[in-house]
């Protein structure tokens, strides 16, 4: 073999391994025992691998929904599949397993990831996954509506919460969260302490005197829109510390509930399952 061929087929084997860092989203066993895991990497997206080995497989162990960590796949470019060689767990979140609503949350999380086509952001889905890890049940609630939101802002379907797109009156939040006076892209000027109403044909939140009777189904008020904008502009440990009321909270809850929804086509089969506890 010439060295030009030598230097192809090695670079050829090499090409068929890669590293990175991923995150075990859901497993599915196949065959005698074997397992497909879906993972969230890093910088491919989502990737299908197998997890080949009996019960007591090291690797078995190591690869298990919500643990991330290094990886390691060997694919076959001529039967098209890839499997898992290696996995190094750098976060195991143990405390997920320990509560019923952390694991809720945390399935709520992975069904979103699985259905989403990859394009949940890495450091979002992990650092929620860390958070609610180590979280109460209330905090869990709080986050996962939070979670919600900063996944619609980075997926960038977000509604605008600045301003009407009917009157162009605007509604923008500044310093401690307080709405501002402030002309909107055609000149208008916006009116304190009003309700908002999310119109799904417009994909915006209109005002008061703007939303129809038919359009007043998502009603928002002012200190939760203030939330939201915290949420989607403020760092984590900053939002975390501002806590909507009871009836803010069920508001929002309908809310990104709905829009999460829209944006992987139907609804969550994992929040219809725990219905009552989130």
């Amino acid at each position: 073999m010439t060295a030009d061929a030598l230097f192809s087929h090695y670079g050829s084997m090499a090409s068929r391994s890669w590293t990175g860092k991923a995150l075990v989203v859901s497993l599915t066993t196949f065959g005698e025992g074997h397992r497909e895991a879906l993972l969230l990497t890093e910088e491919r997206g989502l990737v299908r691998a197998a997890v080949f080995g009996g019960a007591k497989s090291k690797l078995k162990s190591l690869v298990s929904p919500w643990h991330s960590g290094n990886v390691w796949i060997y694919t076959d470019p001529v039967k098209k599949t890839s499997k898992i060689t290696d996995f190094e767990v750098l976060s195991y979140r143990p405390g997920l397993r320990e509560n019923l609503t952390r694991s809720w949350c945390a399935s709520v999380c992975a069904e979103i990831v699985a259905r989403s086509h990859g394009s949940a952001d890495w450091r979002l889905v992990n650092g929620f996954l860390e958070g609610i890890a180590v979280s109460d049940e209330t905090e869990c609630r709080y986050a996962l509506l939070r979670f919600f939101w900063r996944l619609l802002v980075s997926s960038g379907v977000a509604p605008d919460l600045s301003y009407c797109p009917r009157c162009s009156r605007a509604y923008e939040g500044e310093n401690e969260l307080g709405f501002r006076a402030e002309r909107g892209p055609e000149g208008g000027q916006n009116e304190p302490n009003e309700i908002l109403y999310y119109s799904p044909l417009d994909e915006a939140f209109l005002c008061e005197s703007c939303a129809r009777v038919d359009e007043r189904r998502f009603p928002l008020s002012e200190s939760s829109a203030r939330w939201l904008t915290a949420v989607a502009e403020r760092r984590p440990s900053q939002s975390r510390s501002q806590r909507p009321s009871g009836p803010e909270f069920a508001e929002i809850r309908q809310l990104l509930f709905f829009l999460v929804s829209r944006l992987i086509d139907g609804p969550l089969k994992s929040l219809q399952t725990a219905d009552g506890i989130l």
